[in-house]
Formats: C-alpha cells, structure tokens, sequence
C-alpha cells in the first residue's frame, strides 16, 4: 500500500507541474511578454519617466497591434535573455539580438529584422588595424558578456586574449585606458564610443565578416509563432512601419552613418 501511496503522490506531482507549465504556444496568450535590456539607445531605452522608448519598443507595439494582443516590455539584463526564454519568464525577445549559431542551439529565431554589423573601437596605439589582426595571443579583446561582440571573438580570434566585463561602459573604458586592444560592437556604439573617447581611441568602420541580421527571438519549436512573426517583419517593411520608426526613432542616426559613408542597417 505504502508503495501505490508514493507512486499516485508522484503522478499527482507531475500532473500538477504539467498543468501549470506556461502553454508553448504564445499565439494563445491575450498579453506577450517581450524581452529587452532597456540600456541601448536609440532601439531599446527609457523616457525620463522611466518608461520603456526607442526603435525597438516601437516595432514592439506594432507587432502586438499585427497579432491583436496586449504586448508587456520585460526590462532584463542582456546575459538573461535567452534564459529567461527559456524559463518562460517572457515569450519572446527583441532586443538587438544578432542570430549567431550558438544562440540558435538554443532558441529559434524569425528571419532578420534588420541587416547587423560589427566593427571595432581600439585604443589609439594598438597595432590592430584589421579583424585579421585580433586572432594574435598578444591582443586584448574586451567585450560585454552574451553579446554578439563577445560570441564573435570566441568563434573568430580564439588566439586573442577575450576579457568579458558586464557592462558596456567598462568595457570601453579598459580600452580607452589601454588595457584592453579592441572592443567589439555594432557601429551605432563603435561611433559614440569614439566620439567619447577622441584622444584614446580609434574607431575601425570595416564591418566584421560572418555576422548576420538581428532576429526576433523565441523558444524551440514554436513554428506557428515563427511564421506569424516572418509574415509581420515582411508586412511591417512594406506598410510604412519602418519608415515610420526611420523617421520618430533614428534620422540622427541616419545622417551621422552618411557622414561616415555607412549605409544604415535598419
């Protein structure tokens, strides 16, 4: 008796996990929760009332207005993203996110939103010129944690010496400083990092090889969501939803990527 005792305690356990289990189907949800670390302007950063702003929040909004549902902007640290995915803590993430291969062992991601770029700030003496030159166990490459900077170091300068602080600033901080050669990130950061830093540091606008765009991000196997999200990106490029955001969020940034001969990716 004492055994069918543990064993429907047991069963009783698991039914009452599996009931509570947040549904994997998002689409079911009437709210999706969004994840986003509200610390890069001008895509995902706060108003002075602290309320969630930028490019980003606004492709947010459209979406939840394209699925007819309520969208709620979880503010979370960049290295928590994917694990708060896959906690079900939020249902998808839109937050500058490039899809590298690594992450896509992880989660799946909807087609690019946006083309992406990486290129360098290096401290104004270092010997770096190329990405050619970072794959050397002299250099130093000084990288924000679970970024796309720190991913493409790992995969593409193993030699190097990779040094992952958690916040952005430190990270150009050490290389201002010359205790870091390089710091990696997309050119939006790379050109007010430099402009910040004038006397200690070069900025190298040569885009990076083997990036791709950023994606929308969501947990394994969610297809229907998937194309649901494919079919808004496509719709929102073509309604007049990015110039939209071009225009409200980024024509600042636009003229200075002219300035330097860039063209915007998004």
């Amino acid at each position: 008796m004492k055994k069918i005792s543990i064993i429907l305690i047991i069963a009783a356990i698991l039914t009452f996990v599996g009931c509570t289990q947040r549904p994997q189907n998002v689409l079911e949800n009437s709210t999706i929760k969004v994840g986003m670390e509200l610390k890069y302007p001008p895509f995902e950063t706060k108003d002075e009332n602290g309320n969630p702003m930028g490019a980003s929040v606004e492709l947010t909004k459209a979406l939840g207005k394209y699925l007819n549902k309520e969208v709620e902007i979880v503010d979370t640290p960049y290295p928590s993203l994917i694990p708060a995915l896959e906690s079900g803590e939020i249902d998808i993430i839109i937050s500058s996110m490039t899809i590298t291969e690594e992450r896509e062992k992880k989660v799946d991601f909807s087609d690019p939103y946006t083309t992406s770029q990486l290129m360098m700030l290096v401290h104004k003496d270092s010997k770096v010129e190329t990405h050619e030159d970072l794959n050397n166990e002299d250099v130093i490459i000084v990288s924000k944690t679970g970024t796309i900077g720190a991913l493409w170091a790992q995969a593409n300068a193993p030699k190097a010496q990779i040094k992952n602080v958690e916040e952005e600033a430190t990270a150009v901080l050490e290389v201002s400083q010359g205790k870091g050669d390089a710091f990696i990130y997309d050119p939006l950061s790379i050109i007010r990092h430099n402009k910040n830093y004038p006397d200690s540091t070069r900025a190298i606008l040569k885009p990076l090889p083997n990036t791709k765009g950023w994606g929308i991000a969501m947990r394994k196997g969610e297809d229907e969501l998937r194309t649901r999200l494919n079919e808004f990106i496509k719709t929102a490029k073509e309604d007049g939803t990015y110039d939209r955001i071009r225009k409200d969020h980024l024509e600042d940034k636009i003229k200075e990527f002219e300035e330097f001969g860039l063209e915007f990716f998004f």
